[in-house]
């Protein structure tokens, strides 16, 4: 029998998409040949319980979004005490400061396989021109001690090498995916997740999960449901999540008076559960390397509408599997709610394609080409 490998997971994020394809991915990798450590953000203590049976050890550091160089360095030595300790052979880095503290900490040890999956890159964001070249040239520099850069979507792999970070042989493109099975039998929360806000039984329900962010772009749903509601007195909006923007979105629905059709439910982790309540489903990101919630809108069987933005566009055809709209066009977003609500047929076909579309991003096709590339390296 051969030996384990030691896999060594570092993530950033306290919340969303890179955590909850951690989570995922670490539920299904098969445990007779890999031992798996995690080492997350200080700001994910007490939220590690659903991990514990996953993982071998979970480790902390004082990482966070903003680039401090105190807490870089307090990362860089705290993850080589770790590093010391556990002796991984593969390192695999999640979001732009994960991949700097473990290719900081590893700039020397050439015996571990260092890998890394931005899950967006962050020069792909609506920033600077002069930050956007800055965090090109750092990414740049860090690839040059890089084992692989896994990409999640065909835009990414594009974008980066656009943008010169590494060579082709050096990259690989390993689409999102989510665990299917999570969402079986998912229809049975629609009407109890209606009825626990207040939702009638002929309410036409438009969902977003996604944190209220800049990224999300909160603001240009809530502008859009507005122009909805005038011409559709029986819409509801929920949005699943929560974030920096939620008192902005609060003060419009306000102002709009909104707010009693409105609901921000905060973050949760079962979304399986809300999903199902919405007709309708949107994704307005500003910028997106992926869009994993897609997967799960088309998991619950829901038509889709998402910004024509980065990763989306790979995954949604306009017109086909769901509807896309220009960045930031609340307008543009208005009318094609009210296209679908009024068009039953093509709200219909949508579903359907999605049905066939959905099936290359389950779990099972990921974790093969992941274990394919572990055992590579």
């Amino acid at each position: 029998m051969c030996k384990k490998k030691t896999i060594l997971y570092i993530a950033q994020p306290t919340h969303g998409g890179a955590i909850e394809y951690l989570y995922m991915f670490l539920k299904n990798i098969d445990k007779t040949k890999y031992n798996n450590i995690l080492v997350l953000s200080e700001d994910y203590i007490g939220g590690t319980k659903r991990f514990e049976d996953l993982v071998e050890s979970i480790y902390f550091l004082p990482m966070s979004r903003e680039i401090k160089i105190g807490n870089v360095l307090k990362s860089v030595s705290k993850l080589k005490r770790i590093l010391k300790k556990e002796k991984p052979s593969i390192i695999y880095m999640h979001s732009s400061m994960a991949g700097a503290v473990g290719r900081i900490a590893n700039l020397f040890n050439f015996k571990v396989k260092l890998l890394y999956n931005a899950h967006g890159w962050y020069f792909n964001a609506k920033i600077s021109k002069k930050k956007k070249k800055f965090y090109a040239l750092i990414e740049r520099i860090l690839a040059l001690r890089t084992t692989k850069i896994i990409n999640i979507s065909k835009a990414e792999y594009e974008s980066a090498l656009q943008h010169k970070i590494a060579s082709k042989k050096k990259m690989c493109i390993i689409e999102n995916a989510i665990d299917f099975s999570k969402f079986e039998g998912c229809d049975q929360y629609r009407e109890k997740t209606r009825k626990k806000y207040n939702i009638k039984d002929d309410d036409i329900v438009i969902g977003v999960v996604g944190r209220l962010s800049e990224q999300k772009d909160p603001m240009t749903i809530i502008k859009a449901f507005n122009e909805v509601y005038k011409e559709n007195k029986n819409v509801k909006l929920i949005y699943v999540g929560s974030g920096d923007l939620e008192s902005e979105v609060k003060e419009y629905t306000t102002k709009k008076h909104l707010e009693h059709l409105v609901t921000v439910t905060g973050w949760v982790e079962d979304t399986e559960r809300y999903i199902p309540a919405f007709d309708i489903a949107v994704l307005p990101s500003r910028w997106e390397g992926f869009g994993l919630v897609l997967i799960e809108y088309m998991a619950c069987n829901k038509p889709i509408i998402a910004s024509n933005v980065g990763g989306i566009a790979d995954i949604i055809t306009n017109n086909k599997n769901g509807l896309l709209f220009e960045i930031g066009d609340y307008e543009e977003l208005s009318k094609k709610i009210k296209l679908l609500i009024e068009n039953k047929e093509m709200l219909n076909n949508i579903v359907a394609e999605n049905k066939e579309c959905s099936k290359k991003y389950d779990i099972s096709v990921l974790i093969k080409k992941h274990e394919e590339l572990f055992d590579k390296i």
